[in-house]
């Protein structure tokens, strides 16, 4: 598998988005651009690049529906891990009896690579592997045994897998590409399921923590952003948020790591990288103002015996690592420090909230 990397280890993730309130705050952030989306199409498509565990995933698909009961949702999940993919997908058989006329194509290619899935019979000399589970009944109890039986399951057991190269890179071992969608919408569906889109184009896309934190400017624009923006519908939308720390992160982290920067570049510099170096001659962008938003760490009753990750100190300082990037090295490091360790303990417990701090901001494509 090659050298540890801090996004392998599953439980700083899994601690974080339980013992904070981001998964809920991102996706109050989507809403309202999920209500203003054109009213006057039969279908609208929606691409989340990075489901994670599928909440906010599950949570687009839920609002979609109060806005647009009767629009045909075919909205794309771009996940690498087996165990998020799993978890998204399980969070899928009531959005199916809510919202009948939906297609949910789930893919684990590269950002740049998302414009081919549907279209190409290879990525990169590999070919790309395809299931359609097409659900029968009507009924989130059946929808779950079809979603999570044996069908699929060998499916994703046999080719969702990754790949580790020499530098540290983590891909896919084989392009793969998942479409679910019920059999009485089948008709209605059909014509979407070999179909290019006009170039692949979306109407919404989101990137959420899509990009390291302290890569560099260029970096997230060439293997993010760049690609994203080329999969606009006209007046299509990219969404992308982001964490910037937070006045406590960051004073607890730079005690922490003097010599680093987990947050080096914020939205402005990306939006003013993105102006000196447009994307495409014939395409013309409008960026928003960025917003900051914040969401706490959520503590947990004083007399709860037993917590799965804990609402204390060290729970707390994890968070601050998770959210920082904070390589596994690094905190290796800091552990043999024993006076330093005493001093960021002191720092968190003065601080009676831990408030994250993320940014926002869209890409309008105007023509």
């Amino acid at each position: 598998m090659g050298k540890k990397r801090f996004f392998d280890d599953r439980l700083k993730y899994l601690s974080f988005i339980q013992n904070t309130g981001e998964k809920k705050a991102i996706s109050e952030k989507v809403y309202s651009h999920i209500a203003s989306l054109s009213d006057n199409k039969s279908y609208l498509r929606i691409l989340d690049a990075g489901t994670g565990d599928g909440t906010i995933f599950s949570n687009i698909i839920k609002s979609f529906h109060k806005y647009h009961p009767y629009s045909s949702l075919l909205i794309t999940g771009k996940e690498i891990s087996y165990e998020d993919l799993k978890n998204t997908l399980e969070k899928m058989p009531d959005r199916f009896v809510e919202h009948p006329n939906l297609l949910i194509t789930m893919t684990n290619v590269k950002f740049a690579e998302l414009g081919l899935i549907e279209n190409s019979n290879k990525i990169k000399d590999k070919r790309i592997k395809e299931f359609n589970l097409i659900l029968k009944s009507n009924n989130s109890f059946d929808f779950n045994s079809q979603i999570t039986g044996n069908l699929l399951g060998n499916f994703v057991k046999k080719n969702w897998g990754i790949e580790i190269d020499k530098k540290d890179r983590t891909s896919y071992s084989s392009p793969c590409i998942i479409r679910v969608y019920r059999e009485d919408n089948e008709k209605q569906l059909k014509k979407f399921l070999k179909n290019n889109y006009k170039n692949n184009n979306y109407d919404l896309i989101l990137a959420s923590q899509a990009y390291r934190a302290a890569s560099s400017v260029n970096v997230k624009v060439k293997n993010v952003i760049g690609p994203l923006m080329r999969l606009l519908n006209k007046s299509g939308k990219l969404l992308i948020t982001h964490s910037v720390g937070g006045d406590t992160v960051q004073n607890v982290l730079k005690l922490a790591f003097k010599d680093k920067e987990a947050f080096p570049n914020k939205a402005k510099d990306i939006i003013g990288y993105l102006k000196d170096n447009p994307f495409g001659v014939n395409n013309i962008y409008k960026f928003s103002k960025p917003q900051n938003y914040y969401f706490t760490f959520k503590r947990a009753p004083d007399k709860t015996v037993t917590e799965l990750f804990g609402h204390n100190t060290d729970a707390k300082w994890a968070n601050m690592l998770y959210v920082g990037q904070i390589a596994e090295k690094d905190i290796q490091a800091l552990e043999k420090n024993a006076a330093l360790k005493r001093k960021i303990k002191g720092v968190i417990d003065k601080s009676k909230d831990i408030q994250f701090q993320n940014e926002i901001f869209s890409i309008t494509k105007l023509r």
